[in-house]
């Protein structure tokens, strides 16, 4: 066996016994690990944040009624009849007005990203930063 054939041989292995020491979550590159979860509870929703080990509150308005959410695995977003609201496990809560006579068309929430699709503008959160950034949609009526 020649040298370079050799040290490829041993990169290798050695490249395998390090990939099986680490945890199962951590093997395959680029997965986020399972890091949130929301429980209704009356009137408030509340984040179980497993990497910061702790619960974060979301308290809903009287008249404030949740119409759909999405959790991802560092990120989770909430619709009411009010507001669009996302957790991101790094920044907590943060809420955004919803805009008179919008409709929802769809939410997705995936590793740190939320994205909603309306049919006015176009909304994505980063849960690592807490920053929404806004998009106004040309479509037509």
């Amino acid at each position: 066996m020649t040298n370079s054939v050799w040290a490829r041989t041993l990169l290798g292995v050695a490249a395998a016994i390090a990939t099986a020491a680490l945890p199962a979550h951590a093997q395959t590159t680029g997965n986020v690990p399972k890091q949130v979860h929301l429980v209704q509870d009356g009137n408030r929703i509340m984040a179980s944040n497993v990497r910061l080990n702790r619960f974060d509150e979301l308290k809903l308005g009287a008249q404030e009624r949740i119409r759909e959410q999405k959790v991802g695995q560092a990120v989770a977003i909430v619709v009411t009849n009010q507001r669009i609201i996302a957790y991101g496990v790094l920044s907590g809560w943060v809420p955004m007005d919803r805009v008179a006579n919008e409709t929802i068309q769809s939410i997705s929430a995936e590793d740190y990203a939320g994205l909603i699709v309306t049919d006015q503008r176009m909304l994505n959160f980063n849960g690592e930063t807490g920053v929404w950034a806004e998009q106004d949609r040309r479509v037509s009526r």
